[in-house]
């Protein structure tokens, strides 16, 4: 069977990206000692050479015999002889921080269950109860039921793309759901960067932890500076944390470095915010159409900029949203070059996650 050889520290992040593209098999990650484990691709994945790998080696490997295949094999046999409606189905991993939610059948049985995951998952620290998102940032509620070491802080690293991360989903929003979609971001700057042909200045001012940031910053010339920020204090801290490590490999120091904890929609009252952009990103999938004309200021003038983000919307509206995008944009002083919107997967039986990108240009006649 082919295996994709990727360093143990970035296994979590290829077994999301392998199995939200189709391609990861059921048989067991494989540990391949110096640091690397193997991770088990269907036929039908891309070849070695096909450049969704990053450069990664695919190795042959024989099948194994008979495992433990499952967590729920490890529990005490009087456990297992339980209904199977009794044990969570899925369950959530970030870094080493494995989160479940927990049925009541399950709850007199969770320091049981966690043992067991933590038996079949060598790459899990803790394992948390996951009560739902609480509070004004819509943040998980986790209970730490067991860890390996002692060691029961919900604060741990992720990597993607090459990068690591500093991550608390206790405190602040991260998904690597939309790994394939900053893909697409970093395509979008890069057709903006030759256009121009000079570094950007990004604004992200719903950033939570930075994850759109690493790879802009691994792109040689692509980045000139950012304007970064959220509403959350938790997540700013870490976002601070997580640009001052990823701007350390960057060439030259960017012109324009600024994190903001501000409700995004007053950052156009700030001169040093307004009139910086190049680029920016509007990720808060429920409001972003609501947002994006106070956003509008951020761009710089007389030259070509991008607006790109994601939104919630009406099945089957797309045409309608493409009109209603454009008029936003065009409202806002934008002369606008090109609108596109197109939706990325189902929200709900009635609503689909879309992304979006408006290209244009501002004129000083429209400075504030």
């Amino acid at each position: 069977m082919r295996h994709l050889r990727v360093p143990s520290a970035e296994t979590q992040a290829w077994l999301v990206q392998c199995k939200s593209n189709g391609w990861l098999a059921s048989a067991s990650v494989r540990a391949l000692g110096e640091g690397y484990r193997g991770v088990p691709l269907l036929s039908s994945a891309p070849a070695e050479s096909d450049p969704i790998w990053c450069g990664l080696m695919h190795m042959e490997m024989e099948e194994e015999g008979p495992t433990i295949s499952h967590w729920v094999e490890r529990l005490d046999p009087s456990l297992q002889e339980l209904p199977p409606t009794t044990w969570p189905s899925a369950y959530e991993l970030q870094g080493d921080v494995l989160m479940v939610k927990l049925e009541p059948a399950t709850e007199p049985h969770a320091q049981a269950m966690a043992q067991a995951m933590l038996d079949q998952l060598p790459n899990v620290r803790v394992v948390c109860a996951d009560n739902g998102v609480t509070g004004e940032f819509r943040v998980r509620e986790l209970m730490p039921l067991l860890s390996r070491n002692g060691d029961m802080t919900t604060l741990t690293k992720v990597r993607e793309h090459g990068a690591e991360m500093l991550v608390d989903p206790s405190k602040a929003y991260f998904s690597s759901r939309l790994s394939t979609q900053r893909h697409q971001t970093l395509h979008s700057l890069l057709s903006l960067r030759k256009e121009r042909q000079r570094g950007l200045v990004i604004a992200d001012p719903y950033a939570g932890v930075g994850p759109a940031f690493p790879m802009l910053m691994a792109e040689p010339g692509l980045l000139d500076g950012w304007l970064a920020g959220d509403l959350n204090p938790a997540a700013v801290e870490l976002l601070t944390k997580n640009l001052n490590q990823w701007s350390r490999s960057l060439s030259a120091p960017p012109s324009v470095q600024r994190v903001v904890c501000r409700d995004a929609r007053h950052w156009q009252d700030d001169p040093l915010l307004t009139q910086q952009a190049d680029a920016v990103l509007v990720n808060l999938p429920h409001d972003s159409f609501d947002h994006i004309e106070s956003l509008l200021p951020l761009f710089v003038r007389n030259e070509p900029v991008l607006l790109r983000g994601w939104a919630i919307r009406e099945r089957g509206a797309e045409d309608e949203d493409r009109i209603h995008l454009g008029r936003l944009c065009e409202n806002g002083g934008m002369k606008v070059q090109s609108v596109n919107l197109e939706p990325v997967k189902g929200f709900s039986a009635t609503k689909s996650f879309v992304s979006f990108e408006a290209k244009g240009m501002f004129s000083d006649a429209f400075s504030s």
